[in-house]
């Protein structure tokens, strides 16, 4: 019977890929989707940036589609993949705190695929994709990509054992090994039915290891005794460093950047010489920003300031996009999970607060939306309303029983969200801290109408206590809310 559904899903998709391209079959294309993990778009080189960090994504741009404004919904990665693979926002889909798995009934991006006909594969390597979290659900191959963690781990005694886990990943150097696992899995997968591919690279997370020529490459000359160790907990990175520290920590950051760049070029040219990326669309991405002192902090999930929010999002497919676009619309990504089904043609997929982008790959316009964003990881409950020109956040602590703190920025003047605007007369900010208000209850609604959330994973004490050393769990200082603006 099995084998049966998936040849009628089959058909259907050759026929819906038909009719939509004149009877090309090809029109269902493969998906492949890489995620950068914490990499803030304006250390990318096609949106800005003077060094060179990433010229396989600069070609990848050139080639294709770049958006200009693409947000995430969040400052760390678990709730962000969550949302990718849903198309819901956080409030939504649930996932928004360590000890939560996501709930099997949700109806996941691999699922929808899946079912439609697809080959699914999964490659990650950091320890937030690991099955425990759920969001593998729909993938047939998952694969971990750590040095660290047991291929055969399962869900009960990862959670005994994330803190050693957690650990490691930060030393852990995972994209050299996931090219060998993708490749591996490019020689074998089968090839009667597209694909769609998720990569999860982890390099560009802290800690800051990247080989010593590239970390030369953009800056040759430094002699002092800074290292990207122990990243979080390192006091020689703070507010006041030495300047010529400050530019060392940011050439360790570019460096893996690079290093991690290559290693997507190369995957690409080994997947092309075989054949798989014929009628394939790529998109690359990232699950959230990086916070280097921009507003006195470092690391992320705790706040949602724009180097936090903002990612890159480009989109390549040949003889589809046309070259060299830019799209300046603000998107979000769980727009990519609407994009992915409807080229797939399914036409009956879960509910989402994403919106196809096919117009947008096709050169039309998009229609401006706003983005929301969250954070609820440790206690928080932190919100935010964006849009190209205006931003407002919502700071509060409901575990500790402290009342909101609301600020908003004009984004056209104070890109950098350094001058916060009067909340208490300012007309933008109080129309901007309305809208955000409404659109979290309009989230809400729609959870309540899907009726699922996350699931309980059992976390131990000695687990929390490794995962607040790690900057996963805030600390009292945090708690307090020092540092936030």
């Amino acid at each position: 019977m099995a084998f049966t559904s998936r040849c009628i899903a089959r058909c259907v998709l050759v026929a819906l890929a038909c009719a939509c391209n004149g009877g090309d079959e090809r029109a269902a294309p493969n998906l492949l989707l890489i995620s950068i993990d914490s990499l803030r778009s304006d250390h990318v080189g096609c949106y800005g940036y003077p060094a060179p960090t990433s010229p396989t994504l600069d070609r990848l741009a050139r080639e294709g589609l770049r958006f200009a404004n693409a947000v995430s919904t969040t400052s760390w990665t678990l709730p962000a993949h969550a949302a990718l693979f849903t198309g819901l926002y956080d409030s939504t889909h649930g996932l928004v705190d360590n000890g939560l798995r996501l709930d099997p009934a949700h109806r996941t991006l691999a699922e929808e695929l899946a079912r439609t006909g697809y080959h699914t594969a999964g490659f990650f390597g950091g320890p937030y994709l690991h099955p425990t979290f759920g969001l593998n659900d729909g993938f047939e191959v998952w694969e971990n990509c750590m040095a660290n963690a047991d291929e055969a781990l399962d869900a009960a005694t990862f959670a005994t054992q994330s803190r050693r886990v957690h650990g490691a990943s930060h030393e852990d150097i995972t994209s050299p090994r996931t090219l060998e696992k993708v490749l591996a899995w490019s020689r074998s997968a089968p090839t009667d039915r597209p694909y769609f591919l998720f990569v999860h690279l982890w390099d560009v997370h802290y800690d800051y290891r990247a080989p010593k020529e590239y970390v030369e490459l953009f800056d040759p000359g430094y002699e002092g005794a800074l290292t990207g160790d122990d990243f979080v907990r390192n006091p020689a990175v703070a507010p006041g460093m030495a300047p010529r520290d400050f530019a060392h920590l940011m050439a360790l950051y570019d460096a893996e950047i690079r290093f991690t760049d290559e290693h997507i070029g190369r995957m690409l040219a080994a997947l092309e010489a075989a054949g798989r990326l014929e009628n394939t669309l790529v998109v690359v991405t990232s699950d959230h920003g990086e916070e280097f002192l921009d507003h006195g902090r470092k690391g992320h999930q705790h706040a949602l300031f724009e180097e936090l929010v903002r990612v890159p999002l480009i989109a390549h497919w040949p003889g589809q996009i046309a070259p060299g676009r830019v799209v300046n619309t603000q998107v979000r990504l769980i727009d990519l999970m609407p994009t992915f089904l409807a080229l797939a043609g399914v036409r009956d997929g879960p509910p989402s607060s994403g919106r196809d982008l096919r117009p947008a790959l096709a050169g039309r316009e998009l229609e401006e939306r706003p983005a929301l964003l969250e954070l609820f990881a440790d206690g928080r409950q932190f919100a935010a309303l964006r849009t190209n020109a205006f931003k407002a956040h919502s700071l509060g602590w409901p575990a500790r029983g402290d009342a909101p703190r609301e600020f908003a920025f004009d984004l056209a003047v104070d890109p950098n969200e350094q001058q916060p605007l009067d909340v208490k007369s300012d007309a933008r900010a109080l129309k901007g801290l309305s809208a955000l208000r409404v659109m979290r209850s309009e989230v809400l609604e729609l959870k309540s109408r899907i009726g699922t959330g996350a699931q309980a994973i059992d976390l131990d004490a000695e687990m929390q206590r490794k995962l607040r050393e790690l900057g996963y769990l805030g600390s009292d200082e945090e708690r307090s809310g020092d540092g936030e603006r």
